[in-house]
């Protein structure tokens, strides 16, 4: 059950613009949550219970809902084990009952209708085939996976001219597109994008696509493939332009500005939606940004304002950007 709430969660989420509500559970001992959407004459919202647990997670759930001060009306997703009565006919939770074992709609009230819908989708994506397993792995992931593969080859490439993976030669990472203000005095502007595509080391690079691997799929699943690769590249020039205006001595390469600038676009994302998600994931990404900031400056030979750049070009794209959508939806 667990597994379905989370998922079934997240389609609600992602699909129908629904928001978390975090309260904290006497009768389970810790935080619980259930979704909430914004409807014109108050609120709609879902929650998830078995018959072990309804009575008491509708109780519970109803007592916080009313202390909102809100028009509202409760639904209840309730997954039973066997044929299941609707008896409890006086509740003010609208029911959607289904079957733990294959989500078989059992009864389904007029008002959980656009659960039903919502079902039909988390049953499409949660496939038992190894093929629905494997389309729902890269759902989110393809564009990561591409960035990361180019990221791969041309760090082997650079590794082979320069015989060693640990330490590539700086006069081939220049040749392949290094920041450089000379070079990029002469024209060679494209070397603003190029250089994020390169790394000095094998541990550079393991750094760098671990995280990209982590944040990457995040940015995907929020902003879109397309606004994705929008943050990213925006993200890499405003990195290197930064670099190139207060540390232009520098020779500079790797895919961290563009990273930031995905963190960037993550900490615009978690401000506009503040009221909207777990309190402590701000907070959290706030002090993962700062310490990967702090390990820059206490390691030598790190482009900090390379880091800063990125980091504020992705903030900005990102702010704009999750801000036109909302107007949108």
């Amino acid at each position: 059950m667990k597994k379905f709430r989370e998922d079934f969660y997240k389609i609600l989420i992602n699909q129908q613009n629904f928001y978390m509500k975090q309260y904290y559970s006497d009768f389970h001992k810790k935080e619980m949550f259930f979704a909430v959407k914004e409807v014109n004459n108050g609120i709609y919202c879902v929650i998830i219970s078995d018959t072990k647990n309804e009575d008491m997670d509708y109780s519970e759930v109803i007592n916080y809902i009313k202390s909102l001060g809100k028009t509202f009306s409760l639904n209840m997703v309730l997954l039973v084990d066997q044929e299941h009565i609707y008896t409890d006919k006086s509740s003010m939770a609208h029911k959607l009952i289904i079957r733990k074992d294959n989500y078989k709609v059992i009864e389904c009230d007029k008002y959980c209708i656009p659960l039903k819908q919502m079902l039909n989708v988390f049953t499409q994506e949660n496939g038992t085939q190894v093929s629905n397993s494997k389309e729902k792995f890269l759902k989110y992931k393809i564009l990561t996976l591409i960035l990361i593969v180019i990221n791969i080859v041309v760090f082997l490439i650079t590794a082979l001219l320069s015989g060693s993976i640990f330490d590539i030669n700086s006069n081939i990472l220049s040749d392949f597109g290094a920041k450089s203000n000379i070079l990029i005095e002469q024209g060679q502007v494209w070397r603003l994008l190029t250089y994020a595509f390169l790394h000095s080391g094998l541990i550079h690079i393991a750094c760098n696509m671990y995280s990209l691997y982590i944040i990457g799929p995040q940015i995907q699943q929020i902003f879109g493939t397309s606004k994705y690769l929008v943050i990213y590249t925006i993200s890499c020039i405003t990195s290197s332009l930064l670099s190139y205006l207060m540390s232009p001595y520098s020779i500079s390469v790797g895919a961290s500005g563009g990273i930031f600038g995905l963190m960037g676009a993550l900490l615009a994302f978690a401000i506009i939606d503040r009221h909207k998600i777990q309190k402590k994931y701000l907070s959290s990404l706030i002090q993962i940004i700062v310490i990967n900031l702090v390990i820059g400056l206490s390691i030598k030979n790190i482009d900090n304002f390379g880091h800063i750049g990125g980091l504020l070009g992705g903030f900005l794209i990102g702010y704009i950007s999750y801000r036109m959508s909302k107007k949108e939806t």
